[in-house]
């Protein structure tokens, strides 16, 4: 298909720099001077960005879940033990 631009997979980026990037779009689609094309440009590239916060927040947030269920904290302590100090 002539014309039509095939889009590169993207590289995952930190959800931190997920989120600067949307405050960056925001900051954009704020200005008087933004026209009506690129801002529906910085609104698809900001739900993309969305949707990759909220499945990495979801995942971290099962991942927690599990860790809660089965009594461990991140730095591999237990809950519920006592050491007897």
């Amino acid at each position: 298909m002539a014309g039509k631009k095939k889009e590169e997979p993207q590289q995952p980026i930190t959800i931190e720099e997920a989120f600067a990037e949307l405050t960056e779009i925001v900051e954009r689609m704020e200005a008087p001077d933004v026209t009506l094309e690129e801002s529906m440009q910085l609104y698809r590239k900001g739900t993309t960005l969305l949707a990759q916060c909220t499945e990495k927040l979801d995942a971290v947030e099962k991942e927690m879940i599990i860790l809660t269920e089965e009594g461990e904290l991140p730095d591999g302590e237990t809950t519920g033990t006592d050491t007897g100090n």
